[in-house]
């Protein structure tokens, strides 16, 4: 340790100062003692001087008690630490104790030494005595002032705050004195304004009976005079007040004073006013309204009916009202319950109230409700009763309407096959409140197993612990939602499974809050069995459609792509659906054909659902190469405008066909070439023949004449070459049909048959033959020329194989059928067998070779010109003898 240091202040190993006591216990105990008891009644004057300053804040919160409490309490410390030192010498410590304990003492000493000229200003007790006794006077008499004033102030706050103006004239009427309360009626700002003004000036009176000079002539002659009288009084701006004057003559000391009352009659004339137009309104709300209002003296039996009532019950206004006419007009049959109602409430005196049937003012029976109350004496008996009576029929018959729609309701809510339920959401848990009979038929349970039952307490019996957790889920959903909650669930009762669609409608309240819920549930288990087998049927017929020989798509007309396609339509093409739609359908098409298929589309559209149009298109591959394709398309569905907007088209692969039907086309095309040129050829040698063989006929005349073989032998020769060249004429004909465009124009069969009876005229007059046309008027479209041919084909057949034993007889006619134009031909020949009448259409088919010449083309001719027409013709049977045509072709437009 450091001497003179900090540390060595504040050490604590000096000698203790118990060895300057040589730790004699006598000398040594008695100095801690004496210091102990020091500080403990230095510490107590404190506490004394706190307590003091709580009583008397007054003083104890002085400068001077806060530095001597300090001051001893400093003076405590010091001793306790010098008891301290006697065991530890701590001396630096009791020097800092010591220091502050002096530092305190020398500002309380000077402040103390400031406050002696105050201290000296203090009284003495004597004089103290004295100032109480002289305050103690004072106080009396100033108590008595006080009272008095009291007195006086009190008389002048009455006279001041009465509710009337209050005045006081002298002898000759002139205003003395009046109240603020007179004052502030008239407006005025001061007393002053009316001093000394007279009766007269102030008032006139309203009674025309009473003078002013009258009443100042009674006051002047009357020792004693009182009255009261009605006044206006006059303002200065004018106007009149009206008041109620109380004037008494009195004396005061030895004059004659006359004091006046005024009350001001505005109010009262205000309420006059009010109460006027209260009872005109009360009149008016009486008449406008639909109840008609009375009152009945039930001592003296008069009434007082409102006009509303006697219109009500059939009276006019001008009659006088008496209790009977109400009588009258009560049905006879509610008679005694209006009496009834009477009595019951004059005993229990509860208000009355009464339907009945009676009379309204049309004079038909009406539903009526009489409403009312009496006012009793004090023995109990009535004296007056008033009430209202109004006509409930509408009312009546709408109570009776929504009893019936009430019945009607209940009917449905028992008796329909939904089950109904009503539930109730009480904290965590949902109640039933209703539960209708087919709900408990469906649950398998009672009305009074459920009703007021928690969901939570149904999992016995009712419903299983994973269908209530269920149903709650959803009960709560609804709630939360506040909205309409629909789903479907099924449940297992008795072993067997039944499919609810079931329906949650929340109730909300004037809060805003979701609380009840109804719900609905209708049986849908056999639906379901439908759905499951419609589900198996659509899955069988998507394999079907997806097994079936013709690709199958569905088109969107607005989105241009194709939405659904079958497997059929994967093999045939290559594609997936959605590889189809990621790229423009025109791409698929070939370019050659890509403006022919979207006019087929329109061609679609314009045409009616149902109808199908074909097409024939190529259509590319996945893989590369082109796909013939024969379609047909037609309208699926059409939107809310009536617009098409689905396309349901089929087709099939027709590449392999396409290609057989142009192989076979260019190898028909190269038969035509050379039967055409073949023909042509064989003319040449065949008219050198005929030409040669003639002219060595006539030549050889004489010498062919002369030997029968040799004469015979040419005219074969000779007919030969000349079927030879018909026929060949024939097949050139026939070769030219192939390659033939048609020219169509408008004619009649009558036209046609005139025209070639003038060609075979000849013929038919050789023959004798008679041709007979029917609907000769009937239009044809067709070729004229080609038709021409046909029929001279037919009529030459005709007169060649006509009857030997008959004159042909021919007939032409014409009809149509359903969408075709029937041309029938029928002569009286001898006829074709039923087993000729396919191949006769043949080429170089004969049915008669050996009997009539010919070449065998003509019915082959009639058929491909025919065909060129899109037509048919075939030989049928005859009605008669005879051969028997009928030729079918389109009608045109």
């Amino acid at each position: 340790m450091q001497l003179n240091s900090l540390e060595s202040f504040f050490h604590t190993m000096y000698m203790p100062h118990g060895h300057c006591y040589l730790w004699q216990p006598h000398l040594l105990w008695s100095n801690v003692l004496a210091d102990a008891l020091i500080a403990a009644a230095y510490f107590s004057i404190p506490i004394a001087l706190m307590v003091f300053s709580k009583k008397r804040p007054e003083i104890g919160q002085h400068w001077l008690a806060i530095l001597f409490s300090a001051f001893i309490l400093l003076c405590g410390v010091t001793h306790l630490i010098g008891i301290f030192t006697v065991w530890k010498g701590a001396y630096g410590i009791h020097a800092v104790s010591k220091i502050a304990t002096a530092i305190v003492s020398m500002v309380t000493a000077v402040y103390l030494f400031r406050l002696l000229p105050e201290a000296l200003s203090v009284a003495t007790p004597a004089q103290v005595q004295g100032f109480r006794n002289r305050l103690k006077e004072y106080t009396h008499e100033t108590t008595s002032l006080k009272n008095q004033l009291s007195q006086h102030e009190l008389t002048s706050f009455a006279l001041d705050t009465l509710p009337v103006s209050t005045l006081i004239f002298d002898s000759d009427l002139r205003i003395i004195s009046c109240n603020p309360h007179f004052v502030a009626e008239l407006g005025l700002t001061s007393s002053e304004q009316i001093q000394n003004q007279s009766l007269s000036q102030l008032l006139t009176l309203q009674d025309p009976f009473y003078t002013l000079e009258k009443l100042q002539q009674e006051i002047a002659t009357k020792s004693s005079y009182s009255n009261t009288l009605i006044c206006n009084i006059k303002l200065h701006n004018g106007q009149l007040l009206p008041m109620e004057i109380s004037l008494k003559k009195t004396r005061f000391k030895d004059d004659s004073l006359i004091v006046a009352v005024f009350n001001n009659l505005t109010k009262l004339r205000t309420a006059e006013h009010e109460l006027k137009e209260s009872h005109q309104q009360m009149q008016r709300a009486v008449n406008a309204t639909e109840d008609g209002i009375w009152e009945w003296n039930v001592q003296t039996n008069e009434v007082n009916y409102s006009p509303k009532l006697l219109d009500m019950i059939g009276h006019g206004n001008e009659q006088e009202a008496k209790f009977e006419m109400w009588l009258e007009h009560i049905h006879p049959k509610y008679i005694d319950k209006v009496n009834k109602a009477l009595d019951n409430h004059f005993q229990t005196k509860e208000q009355y109230k009464v339907e009945y049937l009676g009379k309204d003012k049309n004079d038909n029976y009406s539903w009526f409700l009489a409403i009312g109350n009496s006012v009793f004496d004090t023995e109990g008996n009535p004296t007056v009763m008033s009430g209202a009576l109004r006509n409930i029929e509408t009312e009546k018959q709408l109570r009776i309407e929504i009893a019936e729609k009430e019945n009607i309701l209940n009917a449905i809510y028992n008796g329909t096959q939904q089950a109904i339920w009503l539930v109730k959401a009480v904290q965590d848990d949902f109640v039933f409140l209703e539960f209708n009979q087919t709900a408990c038929e469906r649950a398998g349970v009672k009305y009074r197993q459920i009703i007021g039952k928690p969901l939570t307490m149904l999992s016995e019996g009712i419903f299983t612990p994973e269908n209530i957790d269920n149903i709650k889920q959803r009960y709560s959903h609804c709630q939360h939602a506040r909205t309409p909650t629909e789903y479907t669930e099924s449940y297992t009762f008795n072993g067997k499974t039944y499919w609810y669609q079931t329906t949650l409608y929340p109730l909300i309240d004037e809060s805003d809050h979701s609380i009840k819920i109804v719900g609905t549930a209708i049986d849908i288990t056999h639906r379901k069995l439908i759905e499951s087998e419609l589900q198996k049927s659509q899955h069988f017929l998507e394999k079907m459609i997806d097994s079936t020989v013709c690709g199958l798509y569905l088109y969107d007309l607005k989105s241009q792509i194709n939405t659904r396609i079958n497997q059929r339509y994967s093999d045939l093409i290559g594609y997936t659906l959605e590889e189809l739609q990621q790229q423009d359908i025109r791409n698929f098409f070939h370019p050659d054909e890509v403006d022919a298929v979207f006019e087929h589309i329109q061609t679609v559209i314009q045409k009616p659902a149902g109808h199908l149009t074909p097409m024939t298109y190529r259509f590319k591959h996945k893989a590369g190469h082109w796909v013939w394709c024969y379609s047909f398309d037609t309208v699926l569905t059409v939107d809310e405008q009536g617009n098409p907007d689905l396309m349901l088209g089929t087709f099939i692969d027709i590449t392999e066909q396409t290609n057989l039907m142009n192989e076979l086309k260019a190898s028909n095309e190269s038969l035509e070439r050379f039967a055409f040129i073949a023909s042509h050829d064989l003319q040449e040698p065949l008219r050198k023949i005929a030409s040669f063989s003639s002219s060595l006929a006539t030549r050889l005349d004489s010498t062919i004449k002369a030997d029968p073989d040799a004469e015979f032998e040419f005219s074969r020769l000779l007919s030969a070459t000349e079927r030879m060249r018909n026929m060949i004429q024939d097949l050139l004909k026939l070769s030219r049909l192939t390659t033939r465009k048609l020219s169509k124009t408008p004619c009649t069969l009558k036209l046609l048959t005139s025209e070639i009876s003038e060609q075979l005229s000849l013929q038919i007059e050789e023959s004798d033959a008679l041709i007979i046309t029917n609907n000769a008027d009937t239009r044809l479209t067709v070729d004229y020329s080609l038709m021409l041919q046909v029929l001279q084909n037919l009529i030459t057949n005709s007169l060649k194989f006509r009857h030997s034993e008959r004159p042909p007889e021919i007939t032409i006619g014409c009809y149509t059928d359903k969408n075709k134009l029937v041309i029938s031909y029928q002569d009286n020949g001898i006829g074709i067998k039923p087993e000729y009448r396919k191949q006769i259409f043949e080429p170089f088919q004969r049915v008669f070779a050996n009997q009539y010449a010919g070449s065998g083309i003509g019915l082959s001719l009639v058929k491909k010109i025919i065909e060129l027409h899109d037509g048919q013709i075939e030989c049928v049977d005859s009605p008669n003898e005879g051969a028997s045509f009928l030729i079918h072709l389109p009608m045109e437009g």
